[in-house]
């Protein structure tokens, strides 16, 4: 990628406001249901605390993209960026919290209120990250995704030892002061980064064109097949991420390991996610088509839950090393699902909404960050009773029916009038290929 020196501070800014976010999402995973447990929560109980933070992001992701206009990039930052540390720090004092339903009730209210503030975050990032890199939008993406992805899992690790040496508050402290400090920076430094046209875009009244229109393209775009299909593949990949991210630590305990011991092992999928989601969103953007990545991710997942458990079907004890391994795949399956979904949800949207390109990625940047969140909420608050009545190890092979579902229906889309498109567009070149500065 040709980058100025500003975009290359702008996407190391952002890459680290992810790495907090991730912190602040997933730190945690090995510790909480321990603290929840000893109060006598139930693991559908807890498990609703780390999938109600995605329902918020669900439900606010779609206003922040349809508001984003009037109220401005900026402003919207702010707003998630300040709200994510402060709940984050406040739940560290959970642990002074001496009844159950006094920690869970507490838990779900700052969960609340951390996804409501992360859907702005991520719409308004998502924006600025469509609106600055128009020609590389996926690759830039993609970089953000591997932070994130990375942190959401490196999370576990940190939040063990921390959870260790500090007690339960050290963990949450630690994330939300990071949190802060990162935002703060990124604060500081946008208008230098980021034009003003892009930031300041709050002029609109509410019963102006501009709101009129996006609310127009909204419709359009849940109205349009390959819109919807790109955001249930964004999902379904949520959807693995956290489940895993809530259920691994329970089944783990199985072979007497300690918490940092857990938190390590969720490094088998976070260093494969990291390393893999930079490499498909290049590829997306230079040789290989996201209607072809997406049904490699699919398989890679489908495989990987055969794996990770194993699955209950097959005559496999539980072993340690095939679910690293399992994890291993399932990062790099769950990297390509996600990357070639944002590629194709941006990519159906401009060709199904009529409205400028900025107002485009404004909407679908809320619509995917919607997607994501509500896949994060079904993962861990679907997969609590499931676990509960199959066990582990019976849940994976549901995802494995899904993952065959979505691959049937990537086939289904490749063999299209849609599909064929896609390799024309191939065989022309780079430059022609380039959807974003197409369709501006």
């Amino acid at each position: 990628m040709d980058l100025t020196r500003d975009q290359l501070e702008l996407i190391i800014l952002l890459c680290l406001v992810y790495v907090s976010w991730g912190l602040t999402d997933s730190i945690q995973a090995p510790f909480y249901p321990i603290e929840a447990e000893e109060k006598g929560a139930t693991s559908t109980e807890y498990g609703l605390v780390f999938g109600i933070i995605h329902l918020a992001m669900f439900l606010a992701g779609p206003i922040f993209g349809h508001f984003m206009p009037r109220l401005g990039v900026k402003y919207v930052f702010i707003f998630g960026v300040l709200g994510t540390a402060f709940c984050a720090c406040f739940f560290g004092f959970l642990g002074y919290f001496p009844t159950k339903w006094s920690f869970l009730g507490t838990s779900y209210g700052l969960r609340v209120l951390e996804g409501v503030a992360e859907a702005g975050a991520w719409s308004s990032v998502l924006t600025i990250i469509s609106s600055v890199f128009k020609n590389r939008v996926t690759s830039v993406y993609s970089l953000t995704q591997a932070a994130f992805g990375f942190a959401e899992i490196l999370g576990p690790s940190v939040g063990g030892i921390m959870y260790e040496a500090g007690d339960f508050i050290f963990p949450f402290e630690f994330s939300g002061g990071l949190c802060l400090v990162v935002g703060l920076i990124t604060i500081w430094r946008l208008p230098k980064l980021v034009g003003s046209d892009i930031l300041d875009s709050s002029t609109t009244s509410e019963s102006s064109p501009l709101s009129q229109s996006s609310l127009t393209s909204l419709k359009e775009m849940l109205s349009d097949p390959g819109v919807l299909l790109a955001l249930t593949g964004t999902m379904f990949g949520a959807v693995c991420q956290g489940f895993i991210e809530t259920f691994l630590e329970s089944y783990l305990a199985l072979f007497g390991l300690t918490v940092s011991q857990i938190g390590v092992s969720f490094l088998a999928m976070s260093v494969p996610y990291m390393l893999a989601t930079p490499l498909w969103g290049w590829l997306a953007d230079t040789n290989l088509l996201p209607e072809l990545i997406s049904p490699a991710g699919n398989i890679l997942i489908f495989c990987s839950m055969l794996l990770i458990g194993p699955a209950g079907y097959l005559p496999l004890s539980p072993d340690f090393l095939l679910t690293e391994i399992g994890l291993g795949i399932l990062g790099v399956g769950t990297a390509a699902t996600l990357t070639a979904t944002f590629s194709l949800a941006q990519k159906h949207a401009l060709r199904a909404a009529h409205c400028t390109a900025d107002e485009a990625h404004s909407v679908i940047s809320g619509l995917w960050t919607s997607a994501f969140a509500f896949g994060n909420f079904l993962g861990p608050t679907v997969g609590g009773p499931l676990v509960d009545w199959l066990g582990f190890n019976g849940t994976t092979p549901i995802l494995q029916v899904w993952a065959g579902l979505m691959l049937v229906t990537d086939m289904v889309v490749l063999c299209t009038k849609v599909g064929q498109e896609g390799l024309e567009l191939k065989k022309k070149g780079n430059s022609e290929r380039d959807l974003y500065q197409r369709l501006d």
